[in-house]
């Protein structure tokens, strides 16, 4: 439950909201005046990532949209979008009602990257309510080795490959009936799209649950990366990051704003006994 003055409420909305909301709201205010590259086809991806590897039975996952076309693409967040939809409805409402005290509901950590690949070269977007921030990252070549072995996935016949990402060794099957070197997150660089993706010791899992290759896709957001963000550095993006908290705390001592309760799940499908959570298994080992 959050809980504010009503005589806040539209510099709550214009200035900042909440730390934990970090990316809610901007994705929709967005304007790119440049002709957009449209993808010609859409991806839908779960994932899932244990990440304490003493509680595997506690899973993390979120929903992405993988949107491409033969040399652009951009990998982003379904579940942030779904909820900062939901997150500007309940401001609205609250608005309206000139009410005082705002029922967030559940809040579910989500991935504030969008990830964008041009012809092999990666850039993430750091989304934040005040603006958006680019990253340009250092990506060494994933050495593929392609096996002969073969599944169907989404009715796509997929080949095995191996490789090494980010410090973990991954196994992909991608299929060359799209011809778009693209998969989830950063795994990239095989002859065809990956369907499905995991590391060795299945803690961290990519499948494809969905493939668009038809119809209109105009209303998809540009590939293009938003000629607003600003470059930084990944270090300088975490100094700034942790300032903006500060800052936020000290807003609302100032301002008269308090969070009294928030609801959170952190994907956690198993209700046991509470125990110490420890990210030992993160994404990346390397930078």
């Amino acid at each position: 439950m959050v809980s504010f003055n009503s005589n806040m409420m539209n510099s709550y909305l214009k200035f900042i909201i909440p730390t934990i909301f970090l990316g809610a709201l901007f994705s929709f205010k967005y304007k790119d005046t440049r002709q957009k590259d449209l993808p010609t086809a859409i991806a839908y991806y779960h994932f899932y990532h244990i990440k304490d590897s003493t509680q595997t039975g506690r899973l993390y996952s979120e929903d992405f949209i993988l949107a491409f076309n033969t040399k652009k693409s951009v990998y982003s967040s379904q579940t942030r979008v779904k909820q900062d939809s939901t997150v500007q409805a309940i401001l609205a409402a609250a608005e309206a009602k000139n009410s005082d005290v705002v029922d967030m509901g559940t809040y579910l950590p989500v991935t504030e990257d969008d990830i964008y690949i041009d012809n092999g070269k990666i850039s993430i977007v750091k989304n934040t309510p005040q603006q958006r921030y680019l990253i340009t990252e250092v990506s060494g070549k994933i050495d593929w080795k392609i096996d002969k072995e073969t599944k169907d996935l989404l009715g796509y016949t997929c080949q095995k490959a191996t490789g090494i990402c980010k410090g973990r060794k991954y196994t992909a099957w991608f299929t060359t009936d799209i011809p778009a070197s693209f998969g989830p997150w950063k795994l990239q660089g095989l002859p065809g799209l990956i369907l499905e993706a995991y590391d060795d010791r299945h803690f961290i899992k990519f499948t494809c649950t969905k493939l668009v290759t038809q119809g209109n896709l105009q209303t998809v957001k540009s590939i293009n990366i938003p000629s607003d963000a600003i470059s930084t550095t990944n270090k300088e993006y975490e100094q700034m990051k942790k300032a903006q908290a500060d800052g936020f705390n000290m807003f609302g001592n100032d301002s008269g704003i308090t969070v009294d309760k928030i609801t959170s799940n952190g994907g956690n499908t198993n209700a046991g006994p509470k125990k110490k959570f420890t990210i030992n298994y993160p994404l990346e080992l390397t930078d």
